[in-house]
């Protein structure tokens, strides 16, 4: 019963690989848009969808609207100090806002996410002992009482996103390699990070698992080196020979380094090494070497 057991898990496992492979190789750019589509979908926060509309209060001197979500959009109305806005929806680095200026008088607009995150959480965490006090002011908030939307817990995963994901190439040994990622940053330090790739070589190919930590003790640095340290599986088949020396799945311990290079707030190219070592039921485990660029989207 075992061998019957194994034998059909062996046969579906066959068949689903030969049902996404062409000429022996899984394709690689399928799973990665695959991946990459499902993880935007599920991490891109939006505020449209809350209950209660965000109210924010200007703290800077003044705030810039424009008429679109770009910088190529005209400034047609700006805000003063101490006025409040309210949050509609965000169309990636923009946010559209309704400000109150008379009660007859409406401007709705599109404010960078930088200069949301100036802002102060007018309905957000305010004591009750300051809210009769706020009413009497003509809704003036004591600064001293609340903290700025990006550094408030209840909404700054708005304005600094903690969740990446990305793709990458590279060389393991003498094989090609695809792979994709995610991840998210406990500090801005730290991050935690699950990877997957695909390998094909002249003798053989395969798949990668891994899970892994991140540390960047520069993370503000345009160039910002960092080191992984994780773990993970390989599954490997023999290519181009009838040989199955080289068929099955061993554990593997890892550890990395590589530099980040800041291409803008939500963007970055990486550059990476990674040691492998890989557990084999053998006498002596093996070792494998990778490297790697990369492309980080952050959201």
């Amino acid at each position: 019963m075992l061998t019957l057991f194994s034998s059909l898990t062996s046969f579906r496992r066959t068949v689903f690989f030969r049902s996404v492979c062409r000429h022996g190789s899984l394709r690689a750019s399928q799973l990665s848009t695959l991946l990459l589509t499902a993880i935007i979908f599920f991490t891109v926060p939006t505020v449209s969808q809350a209950s209660e509309k965000l109210r924010l209060q200007i703290v800077e001197p003044f705030l810039e609207i424009r008429t679109g979500p770009g910088k190529n959009y005209p400034i047609f109305y700006v805000a003063q100090r101490n006025e409040q806005i309210e949050v509609q929806k965000r169309r990636n680095e923009w946010f559209k806002v309704v400000l109150q200026v008379n009660s007859n008088d409406k401007k709705t607009g599109w404010v960078h996410r930088k200069s949301i995150g100036q802002t102060l959480v007018a309905n957000y965490h305010l004591p009750e002992a300051t809210k009769g006090q706020a009413q009497e002011k003509d809704n003036v908030v004591d600064d001293s009482e609340v903290v700025l939307a990006k550094d408030d817990p209840s909404v700054g995963k708005l304005f600094n996103s903690t969740w990446y994901v990305g793709f990458s190439y590279g060389q393991m040994t003498a094989a090609d390699l695809v792979g994709v990622y995610a991840g998210k940053e406990i500090t801005d330090s730290i991050a935690i990070e699950l990877q997957a790739g695909e390998f094909l070589g002249r003798n053989a190919e395969g798949t990668t698992y891994a899970g892994a930590i991140t540390f960047a003790p520069f993370p503000k640095w345009r160039v910002s080196p960092y080191a992984e340290i994780g773990g993970g599986a390989i599954h490997s088949s023999a290519r181009g020979t009838n040989s199955q020396q080289n068929n099955g799945s061993d554990k593997f311990l890892q550890s990395g380094m590589g530099l980040n290079l800041l291409l803008s707030d939500r963007y970055r190219l990486r550059f990476e090494y990674r040691h492998m070592n890989v557990l084999t039921s053998k006498d002596q485990n093996e070792e494998l070497e990778t490297w790697h660029i990369g492309f980080i989207g952050y959201f």
